[in-house]
């Protein structure tokens, strides 16, 4: 093999596995999905009109792979976690998720997290997303729970928002009394 053809080869194999590479996920964003799928362990506390009374920094944040594309609140500029929280088991839950790329997004689904019995749902799904758009899926407290009895059902969960593609999108923890 002539050294001509050797570094075309290699050259060839260089392109080729920076753009495998940029294709799978960043090492941010597997961080953020591994914290992500951690049990819940706090929450953020709203009141019955979105007011924050006490924040969880873990909550809500939005992955690298979706910063910019998705906010949860009702727009580009402003950020709102879910209220209010916690949540009684009949009541329903004021969710806004403003998704202003579907370039890369164009549907998602919320899963409910909570130990030990684990990953249970899809609870929503959107699966048709074609322009920007605010959503406000119905999600109540029975169906986070997965249950209409109170004692079972109170407790701290975890929220999931994944894309189309197993990706997590963002997640928050939501207590249900």
């Amino acid at each position: 093999m002539s050294y001509k053809i050797f570094s075309k080869f290699i050259l060839i194999l260089f392109v080729l596995s920076a753009s495998l590479g940029a294709c799978s996920k960043s090492d941010d964003q597997r961080e953020f999905e591994q914290e992500a799928r951690s049990g819940p362990n706090g929450y953020t506390e709203t009141d019955s009109q979105g007011e924050v009374i006490s924040e969880d920094p873990d909550d809500w944040r939005i992955s690298p792979m979706y910063r910019g594309l998705v906010t949860i609140g009702e727009g580009i500029t402003g950020s709102q976690p879910p209220y209010p929280n916690p949540l009684p088991l009949n009541q329903d839950l004021t969710l806004n998720l403003y998704i202003n790329d579907i370039e890369t997004l164009s549907k998602f689904y919320i899963y409910t997290f909570r130990p030990p019995s684990g990953l249970s749902g899809p609870i929503y799904s959107e699966e048709d997303i074609s322009s920007p758009i605010l959503l406000s899926p119905p999600l109540s407290g029975e169906l986070i729970a997965g249950s209409s009895s109170g004692s079972q059902a109170s407790g701290l969960y975890r929220l999931l928002i994944y894309d189309g593609q197993d990706n997590i999108i963002s997640y928050g923890d939501i207590r249900i009394e």
